[in-house]
């Protein structure tokens, strides 16, 4: 038998410390700061993009050999107005917008598909076809329809959560027990009443659990999406740090990279935690 944890907090702390403590010696035994930036790299690209500060390899040489990173393309970033603060709410907004649209049709599919018998023979073989496509794939087409807006970054965003959202949603009313469906419909449940007091909350669980799924996809797609087509976002960011700040240049500037993956994988956790405490929330039932 497994026991509980007495201080998860204490665990998750003790494990981001293992982890940095790791990083550090690597990097400094490594000594390739074009590959892993030091720490002191790392924050002090972080600090630079969060309060707009000038790079200090500018304005002072030696303080460009202590950071032992390319701060030139840090000042660039912040002359352009790319702030971590920004480009972490104009991602996190798509992430939303997508996971508002898509999560609701997902649903609605797959009720649709799990409910029907009919509907599952007929739509579940094109609804196979259409999520083996990938939600960047569509970018290019979106783009011959509407131009070059914010709609070919969103689109992609709730066509991945809608497919995403589907799976769990078909699984969760097909495994409704049968004895709650026949008791509502003698009690004289039909239609909307049924789904809506019956169906879904017994499938709950499962579409609760698929969405930390369609948050972790959103996020994904979302900066794929920035890194492809968008002058905003955290994945034009991590863009303007690497190979791709010019097309003329090949210099990159690691602690940039770094500094967006720790945020986005701060952003990500955070949104998984208000999932979870969410999904405690409303199955309290459940245990």
């Amino acid at each position: 038998m497994q026991r509980a944890t007495r201080h998860p907090a204490l665990v998750w702390i003790a494990s981001l410390a293992v982890l940095a403590a790791v990083y550090t010696l690597v990097s400094t035994r490594l000594s390739r700061p074009d590959l892993l930036p030091a720490p002191s790299a790392i924050a002090g690209t972080f600090t630079a993009l969060l309060t707009r500060a000038p790079a200090l390899a500018i304005e002072d040489p030696e303080a460009h050999d202590r950071m032992h990173h390319s701060s030139e393309q840090v000042a660039a970033l912040v002359r352009e107005g790319v702030t971590l603060p920004r480009s972490l709410l104009i991602t996190i907004g798509r992430v939303l917008f997508g996971l508002v649209v898509g999560v609701p049709l997902g649903i609605l599919i797959g009720v649709l598909l799990g409910w029907s018998r009919r509907a599952d023979d007929y739509l579940h073989p094109l609804y196979v076809l259409i999520r083996s496509v990938p939600p960047l794939s569509l970018i290019t087409y979106i783009m011959l329809w509407l131009g070059h807006s914010e709609a070919h970054r969103l689109i992609p965003i709730v066509y991945a959560v809608a497919v995403t959202m589907v799976i769990p949603t078909y699984h969760g009313v097909r495994d409704v027990a049968a004895k709650y469906v026949v008791a509502a419909r003698s009690l004289g449940a039909r239609g909307k009443l049924l789904v809506r007091r019956v169906l879904l909350p017994a499938a709950g669980p499962a579409v609760l659990g698929g969405l930390r799924y369609a948050i972790a996809i959103a996020c994904m797609t979302a900066v794929g999406a920035e890194m492809l087509m968008a002058e905003n976002g955290m994945g034009n960011l991590i863009v303007g740090g690497g190979m791709w700040a010019s097309r003329l240049q090949t210099q990159s500037d690691p602690a940039v990279i770094f500094v967006g993956i720790i945020a986005l994988a701060a952003m990500g956790w955070a949104m998984d935690a208000a999932a979870r405490a969410a999904t405690a929330r409303l199955t309290r039932w459940v245990r």
